[in-house]
């Protein structure tokens, strides 16, 4: 979405038969945004929950098997030490993410309540497409990279992406399976969606661990090429009684969600649909794995979406709308993508 710059000024109000914020008063007008804002966080953090834990941790260990072959020696024989390959650190990004509101203190001795609260749902609205965003960029970029972490002290810190060939030690299966840290990836292509590339997307998933819950999380725009794999069952609409000719679910279809919601199953999967994934991309995710897929670092008092007021005693003499967050991947194993347009994996082009 295009920037739209300018100045909040005496020229962009607008006749009202409200009152205005002088008096309604300041404070009393700070407490109800200030309310609105937890609530829309609260609501944000909602539509996330399955992916993301927050926390103020910056760097995590991550351990690796303790591994090595049992070998077969004779009488006099000694078999060679083996050693172990250490485990590495996860770093989480901290960024301070800006909307400009421009609440000056002659724009508020004109302006009405009700412009106040409309420039705050604006201020929601950006916010929330620059969550998205970031989300998506923490789910879909393939490469690691190197973070300054700059509000506390520029320390370089390593971003991590999911599992991508990075030679990176794996934890051992629940079986046994050695995985090479310079060849597996998490990030496949598939010249088309074929029910043999999601049966491997799966695969991907439950071979990291005993007990993987499976959810699969597509675009609206692929549910009709989804519906038509071979195996995939779909959910019922609600009203309709299934004929007992047929395997059919149990489970009604929410017809509220369009963008959110469960369509069906494919190889023991759920399937949603979920507004975050771009066309020709399906994610995988473990959902009940012990570890969620990222980490959203946040400040040791974390207030959320907020109107950063420069003076207490006025609130509304704010220049923006902030929110500080970061994501950053921390159970590298628990997430699959599979871009099924190509046979190689790119990233979805973003944007907010």
């Amino acid at each position: 979405m295009p920037l739209k710059t300018g100045t909040l000024d005496i020229a962009t109000l607008q006749a009202a038969n409200n009152v205005t914020v002088a008096e309604f008063g300041e404070k009393e007008i700070a407490q109800i945004l200030e309310a609105d804002n937890r609530a829309f966080s609260d609501i944000v953090e909602d539509m996330i929950g399955d992916l993301v834990e927050t926390s103020t941790d910056r760097l995590r260990p991550v351990g690796s098997s303790i591994g090595g072959n049992a070998v077969e020696v004779d009488e006099y024989g000694q078999s060679p030490t083996q050693k172990d390959v250490p485990g590495y650190f996860l770093g989480f990004p901290l960024k301070r993410i800006q909307f400009a509101i421009g609440w000056t203190k002659q724009w508020l001795k004109n302006a009405k309540a009700a412009d106040v609260a409309v420039r705050n749902a604006i201020a929601q609205g950006a916010h929330l497409r620059r969550k998205r965003y970031e989300l998506q960029k923490a789910i879909f970029t393939p490469t690691n990279y190197t973070f300054l972490d700059h509000l506390v002290d520029k320390a370089a810190i390593e971003v991590k992406a999911f599992v991508n060939a990075d030679s990176k030690p794996i934890p051992n299966g629940p079986n046994g399976e050695v995985f090479d840290g310079a060849t597996h990836t998490h990030f496949d292509g598939s010249a088309t969606l074929t029910a043999a590339a999601v049966t491997a997307q799966i695969a991907d998933i439950t071979e990291h661990r005993n007990g993987a819950t499976v959810r699969i999380h597509i675009n609206t725009a692929d549910v009709a090429t989804f519906e038509a794999l071979a195996g995939f069952v779909k959910l019922p609409m609600p009203y309709i009684v299934p004929g007992t000719s047929a395997d059919h679910s149990a489970r009604p279809m929410d017809i509220t969600k369009q963008d959110n919601r469960q369509i069906g199953w494919f190889n023991g999967a759920e399937v949603w649909t979920k507004p975050w994934v771009p066309p020709f991309y399906s994610v995988a995710v473990d959902i009940a794995a012990p570890q969620k897929p990222l980490v959203r670092r946040v400040e040791q008092s974390d207030r959320g979406l907020h109107i950063a007021g420069e003076v207490e005693s006025h609130p509304l003499q704010a220049e923006f709308a902030e929110w500080f967050y970061g994501f950053g991947a921390y159970n590298r194993l628990a997430v699959h993508v599979l871009k099924f347009n190509n046979a190689t994996y790119s990233a979805p082009a973003l944007s907010y």
